[in-house]
């Protein structure tokens, strides 16, 4: 059942149509091949790709069932996952303490807000341009040893 609403969706209609598509192909390729074949000019070769199409056409088929049958799967395993509204409501998550937790704290001379609205790209090519400036400051001649 869960197929058939899966199939009844738009983008199901198009892979279905698709791979229809892709199947009517290779078997016209086939009875293509199989006619030059058996003609005067036709050779061995022609005949192995008459017997070669039709096994893509098959692929075609067993990989739209296999995405099909694939999707179902997963959409059932998602139902089964969603409690049903008239269940009881999930239980509230538990405080983490401080030493549990996955933030650090912030380090010493960070202010909330340093930065804040300018991107972290435009504020790195700041600190970059202010230490190249730094760099190039005239210096006092120290003493060479």
């Amino acid at each position: 059942m869960q197929v058939l609403r899966v199939l009844a969706t738009p983008r199901w209609v198009g892979w279905t149509v698709l791979a229809l598509c892709a199947v009517v192909v290779c078997g016209g390729m086939a009875y293509w091949q199989l006619i030059r074949a058996e003609s005067a000019t036709g050779t061995l070769l022609n005949a192995g790709y008459a017997l070669q199409w039709p096994l893509f056409g098959v692929f075609f088929a067993a990989l739209w069932w296999r995405m099909l049958r694939s999707e179902a799967r997963y959409l059932t395993e998602i139902r089964r996952d969603v409690p049903d509204a008239g269940s009881s409501p999930a239980p509230e998550p538990e405080a983490l303490a401080p030493e549990d937790s996955p933030f650090t704290p912030r380090p010493r001379g960070v202010e909330p807000g340093d930065g804040a609205g300018r991107p972290t790209r435009v504020r790195a090519t700041d600190d970059y341009n202010a230490m190249l400036a730094d760099l190039n400051r005239p210096r006092d001649e120290e003493p060479t040893p």
